[in-house]
């Protein structure tokens, strides 16, 4: 009769001990697939729409010199299209390229905009630091620059 508690006990720790890994287990996996489905949105609403406005305005040769307004305004759509996903430090960015061009220049389309390349940087990098978290290609020398 002993023997028969002992092996009811130790087959009940042995299932509560399991149960609890693998509860513990699966809320960590599924943490980290809802973290690659928000990364991976993010990426692709945001940081890749915006990264192909950008390197439309690099101008092989000579490099990037700025965005007009009217790129600046497209990217401010995807921004509003996609809020939630949006880096406070990326708004606050953007904040200070509108209110340069309402401020100066709103009338001049040719001028450019972001010649200090805070934007591009900032896109640059975080659009690799996300391509990274996911597991895809990215460039490492684009990370290792101060944001």
């Amino acid at each position: 009769m002993r023997e028969v508690i002992i092996a009811l006990v130790s087959s009940s720790i042995t299932i509560v001990i399991t149960s609890f890994f693998n509860y513990h287990f699966r809320l960590r996996q599924e943490i980290r697939n809802e973290s690659v489905k928000y990364t991976t949105e993010i990426l692709k609403k945001v940081y890749t729409p915006i990264l192909k406005i950008l390197v439309s305005a690099t101008v092989p040769g000579d490099g990037y010199d700025g965005i007009t307004k009217e790129m600046l305004f497209e990217i401010e759509s995807i921004m509003k299209r996609n809020y939630e996903l949006v880096d406070p430090h990326l708004h606050s960015i953007m904040w200070s390229l509108k209110t340069e061009v309402r401020r100066e220049h709103y009338e001049e389309s040719l001028r450019l905009f972001d010649k200090n390349k805070n934007l591009l940087t900032h896109v640059e990098h975080h659009f690799n630091f996300y391509r990274k978290r996911i597991g895809l290609p990215f460039d490492k020398t684009k990370l290792t620059r101060t944001v």
